[in-house]
């Protein structure tokens, strides 16, 4: 069982970063995108991406030199900046986003295994319910 758990993150990790690929992004890039849903700071984002703050400062910079982020003063603290897609930006998560939701190595699994999958990982790992 093992194995097969082991073999399947395989597959589903070669197939993101295929698509990330295809994006010309870093892993650590497209994770940012995925999580500017919403404006974040970069504090938040790194959190969110279990790295140290100066390795987001990075990774942000060359998306903002791209036209994809921009800085702005956060609403609610003169001291910090808020993390935010621009329209360029959005676009290029929607793009990813999709994507990643295509050709899948879970495309041939019907909407109950899939439902039926996703339920018996949360269990295994002990998140009855959650999420």
């Amino acid at each position: 069982m093992r194995g097969l758990v082991t073999e399947l993150g395989r597959r589903l990790d070669a197939h993101q970063r295929s698509r990330i690929a295809e994006l010309d992004l870093t892993p650590t890039q497209a994770k940012a995108l995925e999580e500017l849903g919403e404006p974040r700071t970069a504090r938040e984002l790194a959190g969110m991406l279990c790295c140290e703050p100066p390795n987001v400062t990075y990774v942000i910079s060359k998306l903002e030199k791209q036209g994809m982020v921009e800085r702005r003063p956060h609403p609610q603290d003169r001291r910090a900046k808020q993390l935010v897609l621009t329209e360029a930006g959005r676009e290029l998560r929607l793009d990813l986003l999709r994507r990643m939701g295509t050709e899948s190595p879970l495309d041939h699994l019907s909407h109950e295994e899939r439902f039926a999958l996703r339920e018996g990982l949360l269990k295994a790992l002990g998140r009855d319910g959650a999420a």
